[in-house]
């Protein structure tokens, strides 16, 4: 009778295996080993067997302990020690025995005794031999010539600390110095008085480092490669990082909030094309994205001089854009991304940054507009609004009425089919006395101009105002006399 209830196939479980990578299998040998208290050295030796598509794969350390518990090289998910510490990779007792299951013989010796694997005779325990310190495993395993260059390109692409010196075939694998490294609070897997892993949120150092030329951007769990990003820099967690059971891929939420975290800290570096990028996207539409960070990722893609698209003040927009400026629209960024720009006050609405004058309002708050009766004219003031009604009969054919006004509102001059309004406190009393001058017909020229269009940034509008000029040209040739009696 077999007390065991259940069996595991090793040819099946070898199936699964191929699927990481033979690389990453390595990998699961290393991690295991740079888990391990007082490690200062691991040696991988690779050599790929003539004529066959096998390789022998040696990785070796100088752990002072060694493996705990013999048994933990040939028991899936063994209870290990692992995993109350979020800073040690391990917590299935998964790694050899994905390699083992490759493997067409293989060994494992350490301080607690040798463990033989045998194609014929299977498992033999040999407890008497030990080593005084470190680990040993090695085997034959199956390997084609391309794998072997993809397990070469994968040890290369580990960041390694300089504690602990890694070697591949006798040469040493080159540690990689971060760029930046900050402290931030994430989630990581530890398990509880029970043994049970659960996610908890803790303070670690995360390191980011360059992206060498051919390599693509990972997502790193304290040194080993685990999820491709695609992202500017590789990233690299201090602890645990809650992976899926295949140990390949992380939560969405997990990794936004990382991308989050990265931008927050290296946003200063990012360029133009950085900020149009997925990841910025996601981060820069997160709630914990700083303003520091929208306000960046808003000046690379947009400029520093942007404003909102303002539907409540359409020229306002125009005007924007014929300053140099751009106008975003609501489609260019998401509802966060709107959201964090606004609260981070990092883009405002065209018609706050170039509001369109308007002379008159409903608002009950606004500015009191008094009206220069005729008898407070000054002669000055009589001679201009008689040339801007004959200017307006001569030019348009319009009999206009001509009202002079005092107020504190943002216009010069204000004109309607019919009714122009002239402000003498924007003006000044020395526009009038001036008299008619170029400064005048500049003026009438563009206000008249909104007989044909209210909008200035039009091709209408600015047709009517070279036909004006055009008019005024030819009125000062055709009735000279006319004309001299309003300037002299």
């Amino acid at each position: 009778m077999n007390n065991q209830w259940f069996d595991v196939s090793r040819s099946g479980l070898g199936k699964q295996a191929e699927q990481y990578g033979k690389g990453r299998l390595v990998g699961e040998l290393i991690q295991n080993a740079l888990d391990e208290v007082g490690v200062t050295s691991i040696e991988v030796t690779l050599s790929l067997v003539p004529g066959r598509p096998m390789a022998d794969l040696i990785v070796e350390d100088d752990s002072p302990e060694g493996f705990r518990d013999l048994s933990h090289a040939y028991t899936l998910f063994a209870e290990s020690y692992k995993r109350a510490n979020p800073e040690q990779r391990g917590q299935y007792n998964f790694g050899e025995k994905l390699v083992l299951a490759v493997c067409e013989s293989a060994s494992i010796s350490t301080t607690k005794g040798t463990v033989i694997f045998d194609p014929n005779v299977g498992r033999t325990e040999k407890l008497r031999q030990k080593r005084e310190r470190g680990s040993v495993f090695r085997g034959r395993i199956r390997m084609t010539r391309e794998e072997y260059s993809g397990v070469v390109d994968y040890l290369n692409s580990l960041l390694l600390a300089e504690s602990v010196v890694v070697t591949l075939n006798g040469k040493q694998l080159v540690p990689r110095n971060p760029i930046h490294t900050f402290e931030a609070s994430l989630d990581t897997p530890v398990a509880d008085d029970q043994g049970i892993m659960r996610i908890r949120v803790r303070k670690t150092f995360v390191s980011i480092h360059e992206v060498m030329p051919g390599e693509t951007a990972f997502l790193y769990e304290m040194g080993l490669p685990i999820v491709e990003t695609d992202d500017k820099w590789h990233v690299n967690i201090g602890q645990k990082v809650p992976l899926n059971r295949d140990r390949d891929n992380v939560r969405p939420a997990y990794l936004r909030a990382i991308r989050t975290t990265v931008l927050n800290e290296m946003h200063q570096l990012l360029t133009e094309q950085d900020a149009n990028e997925v990841w910025v996207r996601q981060a820069s539409s997160d709630s914990n994205c700083t303003s520091e960070s929208i306000k960046k990722v808003l000046d690379l893609r947009f400029g520093e001089k942007r404003a909102a698209y303002d539907p409540t003040d359409p020229e306002a927009n125009k005007t924007w854009v014929s300053k140099g400026g751009t106008i975003v629209y609501g489609s260019m960024l998401n509802k966060e991304e709107w959201k964090k720009a606004k609260e981070a006050d990092a883009i405002k609405p065209a018609g706050k940054l170039c509001p369109t004058s308007k002379p008159f309002s409903d608002d009950p708050n606004a500015p009191t507009v008094t009206i220069i009766s005729y008898d407070q004219w000054t002669d000055g003031m009589k001679n201009i609004v008689a040339y801007s009604k004959f200017l307006a009969f001569e030019l348009m054919g319009v009999k206009v009425s001509v009202v002079i006004v005092d107020t504190k509102n943002n216009f010069l001059a204000c004109y309607g089919p019919g009714e122009l309004y002239l402000n003498i406190q924007r003006l000044g009393s020395h526009w009038f006395e001036n008299g008619v001058n170029e400064e005048v017909d500049r003026l009438l020229i563009h206000e008249y101009g909104h007989q044909y269009s209210g909008d200035h940034l039009s091709e209408e509008y600015h047709e009517a105002l070279c036909q004006l000029g055009a008019k005024i040209k030819r009125l000062s040739l055709e009735k000279p006399e006319e004309v001299k009696q309003f300037i002299e």
